[in-house]
């Protein structure tokens, strides 16, 4: 068992070189470990584990394998699955041709089923046709699967008539009608959106002493009955599935046929009845027939993730989003949002931007990705996230110690905070703060005489009197003032022109500024803000200054709304914890206070 787990790793898992893989060397290699050839009937399971999974080129290069070696003997089921398998990766003409080359004894009703079930997938109709009446004049129809095959190919360009005729035949020949037949007709009819005719093949199917009625059929009924907003015969058909899903002495048997609008409608049923993982089933399959080829097909898996949502399963949701993602499929990027949405609602914004993406994001630079989801708060999130803060629940505070000024972000409801810092004293360095200037400018500010404190303010500059912590300290305050006034632009070209002038306590005023900015929802600008302090802050130009720069800035955001979310996980205290190192304690100034 370890030996065919390391096989089948070694087919699906490692990378192949361009799209080819060397199937006769990881053979060779599974039969040196292995001391003998691998087994056929471990080699057919892993097929059939291939094909469930959509990855039918590689299940047929180990059929070709199989068949290069002349070790294996290939039975008539095998012979129709590779026929089947061809007709996927190398076209009809290739099935038509391995069909004409097989034995006599192996051209029986399986060969010619999967053969006809290669035309029909591929809409030839007059080949099919043909095969069909090949078929019925060689005695090969000893089921109603070729039937059934030719009813899903007159289902699909809505000739009800001719699916009628189809059945008509299936009954007087020797071979029942299956459930399969019946749900063909019943879906012939719902869409073409005649409930009587569908309503006269279900009580017909359901008067049938060989049909033991399914939930696949009630549950496609049930969808066109709601789309005809005909819902007491929805719920009752319904209840009906949820009735034979519920019974644990019947086997759950899969339908073999389902046109693309059953698919559809059995998943919306499904979803309806708490069954996702059933659900998911059948999403899978709909995905492996090759039917999710557009962001127009979007439609399956979305109300597939929504329900898991619902159901707070947020992190199968996840997984279901980044298998999609891996395989690349259209408009995966609308289900991420859908992710990213919920999380935001919960207040956790670090996951909630790990679930973002948009079309194209793998093409993105980090700095651009991180731009563009608080473009997306920013714009499409106010309905559900708080954007503005009425009032801030953190305070901003300058704290002198240890021969540092720091910046401290406290928020109310948790214990961590965020030290920024923003002057580095010389040592044995005795500045204070004059709390004389300050009480002046504070009562200016407050008072909203904001252009006065300014020019006090550059007065005293002038004088001299004033030290680099009294004129932080003294800029912080006016700051402030001008953005609890919304006068962010008069605000930030005072930030433009202490930058031009070099002042060495400026890129704390950048910093204050995007505290500002994200508090009135302005989250994209905020992100500048906080840019242009890791450019004024050179020694964190060592570490990954992006990543720093945006989690400092998403605590920022958690911490102003009183978010719980910020800093409940270890990871995220680990993550506050290296941010401090990082914008505290291993800061140096380059520049002379």
């Amino acid at each position: 068992m370890k030996q065919m787990r390391r096989l089948w790793f070694q087919l699906t898992v490692v990378p192949d070189n361009d799209g080819w893989r060397d199937i006769g060397g990881i053979m060779s290699w599974a039969k040196y470990w292995n001391k003998k050839e691998v087994p056929a009937g471990e080699l057919k399971r892993m097929v059939s584990r291939l094909c469930k999974d959509g990855r039918f080129p590689l299940a047929l290069k180990i059929y070709d394998w199989m068949e290069k070696e002349g070790i294996y003997k290939f039975s008539s089921r095998d012979h129709a699955v590779r026929i089947n398998l061809i007709g996927k990766v190398r076209g009809c003409s290739a099935a038509e041709h391995y069909f004409r080359n097989l034995r006599e004894q192996a051209r029986n009703d399986k060969t010619f089923g999967d053969l006809l079930h290669c035309y029909v997938l591929k809409h030839r109709t007059e080949k099919a046709l043909f095969h069909f009446n090949k078929m019925k004049e060689s005695g090969s129809l000893l089921s109603p699967h070729p039937f059934n095959e030719i009813m899903c190919l007159y289902a699909k360009s809505l000739q009800i008539e001719k699916v009628l005729g189809v059945l008509a035949e299936l009954k007087k020949s020797k071979v029942l009608p299956d459930n399969d037949s019946y749900r063909i007709c019943i879906s012939s009819f719902g869409l073409i959106y005649d409930v009587d005719g569908m309503e006269r093949m279900l009580r017909e199917m359901e008067s049938q002493p060989q049909i033991v009625m399914d939930w696949c059929t009630y549950a496609v009924v049930a969808e066109f009955y709601d789309r005809e907003f005909l819902l007491d015969k929805a719920t009752d058909a319904l209840k009906k599935a949820r009735v034979i899903l519920q019974n644990k002495g019947v086997r759950r048997k899969r339908p073999k046929y389902l046109l693309r609008t059953d698919y559809e409608n059995v998943i919306k049923s499904l979803v309806k009845l708490g069954e996702l993982e059933e659900a998911m089933k059948f999403v899978k399959q709909w995905e492996v027939l090759g039917n999710w080829r557009s962001v127009d097909n979007i439609s399956i898996p979305y109300s597939v993730i929504v329900a898991y949502i619902k159901n707070g399963s947020l992190r199968k949701a996840f997984y279901r989003v980044i298998e999609w993602t891996n395989k690349r499929k259209a408009g995966v990027d609308k289900l991420s949002l859908l992710l990213c949405d919920e999380y935001l609602k919960l207040g956790d914004l670090f996951i909630a931007f790990d679930r973002f993406q948009v079309d194209g994001c793998m093409l993105f630079e980090p700095v651009e990705v991180q731009r563009l989801f608080l473009q997306y708060v920013e714009e499409e999130c106010g309905s559900f996230f708080p954007l503005r803060c009425s009032r801030s629940l953190c305070t901003r505070s300058l704290k002198t110690d240890a021969g540092k000024t720091c910046l401290e972000i406290i928020p109310i409801k948790e214990k961590n905070k965020i030290k920024v810092a923003l002057l580095i004293h010389p040592k044995n360095s005795t500045q204070s703060v004059n709390k004389d200037y300050e009480n002046i400018i504070t009562s200016l500010v407050e008072s909203g005489e904001l252009n006065e404190a300014r020019k006090m303010a550059m007065e005293w500059e002038a004088s001299g009197n004033l030290t680099s912590l009294d004129d932080l300290n003294i800029s912080k305050l006016i700051i402030d003032g001008y953005c609890q006034e919304s006068l962010f632009v008069e605000a930030e070209a005072m930030a433009e022109a202490w930058t031009r002038e070099k002042r060495c306590w400026v890129r704390g005023i950048w910093l204050i500024l995007a505290c500002h900015y994200q508090e009135q929802g302005k989250m994209v600008r905020g992100l500048e803000c906080m840019r242009r302090f890791l450019c004024l802050t050179p020694s964190l130009k060592v570490w990954k200054e992006d990543d720093e720069m945006f989690k400092m800035f998403l605590f920022m955001v958690e911490y102003s709304r009183g978010m719980n979310a910020a800093g409940y996980f270890m990871n995220r205290k680990y993550d506050l914890f290296a941010l401090n190192e990082s914008l505290c304690h291993r800061v140096y100034d380059q520049q002379n206070i």
